[in-house]
């Protein structure tokens, strides 16, 4: 799913703190707009939203999810985004957020759907860490999900330059298969955009699978 993920715009988005552009912000700054989206053998997912006021966006959203031996699974629906609590440090910034979707599933499920979701995250220039829990509902769907990020920079870069990380990811979805996703990824980051390239189990014959990610900011 759309990671859980995302980016932390220049100042970082909403911040008062100068972190280079990094992964968790689930919105651009205010009066901008971001779009988000997932590639992956296991799901798909991309969100569109604009942020009128500092801490809050809406958009739109669609993603696309199937069980072991199941029909896919398309959800659209209208999406809000907002920054809970944030702590800004001396060198750090910790968030709490809330993303979630309203609309209708379609496929091998049918009917109204729902996407909530509560993500921590705390970064550095140099260091990352994210934890995310979504609740992603239809009548008789159940696929929650569960995902801890961790991840560390290459070297500290200036604000306009792209700075490389690693970054790994641990998730889990129920009736998924593989119910265990383990992504290794370069994470690629600038004042405006997020690439991500990764392998899902990449120790896994019929698990492995390719994964991009990316984010941009206009």
């Amino acid at each position: 799913m759309l990671k859980q993920r995302t980016v932390a715009l220049g100042a970082i988005l909403l911040g008062q703190i100068a972190l280079p552009l990094h992964a968790a912000a689930l919105m651009g700054f205010e009066d901008s707009a971001m779009l988000m989206t997932e590639i992956g053998r296991y799901n798909q997912e991309w969100m569109l939203n604009y942020s009128p006021a500092l801490g809050h966006a809406i958009g739109v959203e669609q993603m696309r999810m199937s069980g072991k031996g199941e029909q896919a699974t398309t959800i659209s629906g209208i999406n809000y985004t907002g920054l809970i609590k944030r702590w800004n440090m001396p060198a750090a910034q910790a968030n709490v957020w809330f993303n979630g979707s309203v609309g209708e599933a379609r496929g091998q499920y049918d009917g109204f759907a729902y996407t909530p979701s509560l993500q921590f995250d705390v970064e550095s220039t140099r260091l990352y860490f994210l934890a995310k829990a979504r609740m992603i509902r239809a009548p008789n769907m159940n696929y929650d999900s569960a995902a801890v990020q961790a991840g560390f920079s290459f070297y500290e870069t200036g604000f306009h330059q792209t700075q490389p990380w690693f970054v790994i990811e641990a998730k889990t979805m129920r009736n998924n298969d593989p119910g265990l996703q383990i992504t290794p990824a370069l994470r690629l980051i600038n004042k405006n955009y997020f690439l991500e390239f990764g392998v899902t189990n990449p120790w896994q014959g019929e698990g492995f699978a390719p994964r991009l990610n990316a984010m941009f900011v206009f």
